[in-house]
């Protein structure tokens, strides 16, 4: 029989947990590959001739492997990047969003280990309705923009 979980208070040990096990699986910082908040005006950059300036946006701890799904032939390799939902809740925070859907939808990548990444799906996990992890499935970027 399952406990009733309506009058349980959430305390955010679960949020408090994934970051600690994140940190200690040897959590490393990824980046989000952010548009920029101004948009240029100059001629070249309303034509697409100069390349945007992204912002990286920081996030850490955050643990990155390969996805364990089976690829077709020809497919490219996929990668899961966990995010602990903390540091996912200051970005969102730092930006007045109002979302971590928002957030990831705004972003046009991932960079791990300088190397950049598109996100393909994003999943959470969560506990008494409390999201403590962020999973988002990726894939390498074939084309890729100048890293600054």
């Amino acid at each position: 029989m399952a406990g009733d979980l309506s009058a349980q208070n959430t305390n955010g040990a679960a949020r408090r947990f994934a970051t600690a096990l994140l940190r200690a699986n040897g959590g490393t910082t990824a980046s989000l590959q952010m548009p920029p908040l101004t948009g240029d005006s100059t001629d070249a950059a309303q034509l697409g001739l100069n390349a945007p300036n992204f912002q990286l946006l920081p996030l850490s701890p955050v643990a990155f492997r390969r996805a364990r799904i089976t690829l077709q032939e020809g497919e490219q390799q996929k990668y899961e990047l966990l995010i602990s939902a903390e540091a996912v809740a200051a970005q969102v925070s730092q930006l007045e969003l109002t979302s971590a859907d928002l957030l990831f939808s705004m972003a046009a990548g991932v960079v791990v280990a300088g190397k950049l990444f598109l996100i393909e799906a994003t999943y959470v996990s969560e506990s008494q309705g409390e999201v403590y992890l962020y999973r988002l499935l990726l894939r390498e970027a074939r084309g890729e923009w100048q890293l600054q």
